[in-house]
C-alpha cells in the first residue's frame, strides 16, 4: 500500500533501534568482541543495562548466581544470549505510543512466544536464538499499522478481541488490504535484521508456505501456545487444537507428550510480566 510505503520511507515517522543497541549488535556481528567494550557500550544506557541485568537473572537464562554487573552478565550467559536480550531490549523500547494498542499486553505475549520459540528450536537442534528474536517479532507490523491508521487499528483490534494472532492476518486483510506479515518483513528489513526474520515475520501464519524457512513452523505454534496460554486455556485443549500438519512437521504430533511439554512453557507467562 502506498500509505504503509510512504511511511516506510519517512526517517521521521519510522521508529528506529536506539542507537546503542545498534552500536552493540554490530559489536556482536563483529566477531572478536571485547568484553570491556561491549559492557561500555551497554553501560551508557541505563535502560538497556537495566534490561540485560533483569532479564539475565531470570530463571530462563539459567545464570548459576546473582548478576549485578554488566560484565558479570556477558560471561555467564556469553554473546549469543546477550545478543538476544540487547534485540529483546531495542525492539521493545523502539515503540513508546502505539495508538490504540496495550503495548504492555503487545509485548508480554510476544515475550512468551519468543521464549516458547526458544525452546521448542532447542528441542528440534535449530537456531534457538534466532528462533527467540523471530517469535519475538512475529506481530512487530501490528505496531506502524496502528500508528499509520490508527482508526483502522482499533477496528481492527475490535474484529480480533478474542481472536488469536494467527487469525489476525485475515481481519486485516479485509479492512486494511494488507496484513501485519507484510508490514512486519518491511520493518524487519529496514532495521538491517537477518533475512531468515523478515521470512519467519512473513510466513509464521502460513509455516508450511514452500517460501517460508525452517524456523517459521515454530514460531507459528509458539504463537498458539502463547496465546492460549495467556487465555488460560487448559495444556490438553492448547495441544489438541494445534495445526495437525504443522505438529507433524516438527514430528510433536503425540498430542499427551505435547501437553506435557506445554505444562512447562508455563514458566515464561509469569517470566514475561517481569520484563515489560
Amino acid at each position: 500500500m502506498k500509505l504503509i510505503d510512504d511511511f516506510f520511507e519517512s526517517s521521521q515517522a519510522l521508529p528506529m533501534l536506539p542507537k546503542v543497541v545498534q552500536e552493540v549488535m554490530q559489536l556482536l556481528n563483529a566477531g572478536d568482541v571485547d568484553i570491556k567494550t561491549l559492557a561500555d557500550k551497554i553501560n551508557h544506557d541505563q535502560v538497556l543495562s537495566a534490561r540485560v541485568l533483569r532479564m539475565s537473572n531470570s530463571a530462563y537464562f539459567g545464570c548459576s548466581r546473582s548478576v549485578s554487573i554488566i560484565e558479570d552478565a556477558v560471561s555467564l550467559i556469553g554473546l549469543d544470549k546477550l545478543n538476544t536480550l540487547v534485540v529483546a531490549s531495542g525492539v521493545t523500547s523502539a515503540f513508546t505510543d502505539v495508538p490504540g494498542l496495550d503495548l504492555k499486553r503487545f509485548w508480554q505475549h510476544s515475550l512468551i512466544a519468543a521464549s516458547i520459540a526458544r525452546q521448542i528450536a532447542t528441542e528440534q537442534g535449530l537456531e534457538a536464538d534466532s528462533a527467540y528474536i523471530a517469535g519475538l517479532m512475529h506481530t512487530v507490523g501490528q505496531l506502524p499499522i496502528h500508528m499509520v491508521f490508527p482508526k483502522a487499528g482499533a477496528e481492527i483490534e475490535a474484529a480480533c478481541k478474542g481472536r488469536s494472532v494467527l487469525e489476525r492476518s485475515e481481519v486485516e486483510r479485509s479492512i486494511l488490504g494488507t496484513d501485519h506479515n507484510l508490514v512486519g518483513e518491511k520493518l524487519a528489513k529496514h532495521w538491517n535484521f537477518p533475512e531468515k526474520i523478515s521470512r519467519v515475520i512473513r510466513y509464521y501464519t502460513d509455516p508450511l508456505n514452500n517460501a517460508a524457512c525452517d524456523l517459521a513452523p515454530i514460531v507459528y505454534v509458539a504463537a498458539h501456545i502463547a496465546f492460549d496460554l495467556e487465555s488460560g486455556k487448559e495444556t490438553q485443549y492448547i495441544a489438541e487444537t494445534l495445526s495437525m500438519d504443522v505438529a507433524t512437521q516438527l514430528g510433536i504430533e503425540d498430542k499427551e507428550a505435547l501437553a506435557e511439554r506445554i505444562e512447562t512453557y508455563r514458566i515464561f507467562v509469569s517470566e514475561a510480566k517481569g520484563y515489560v
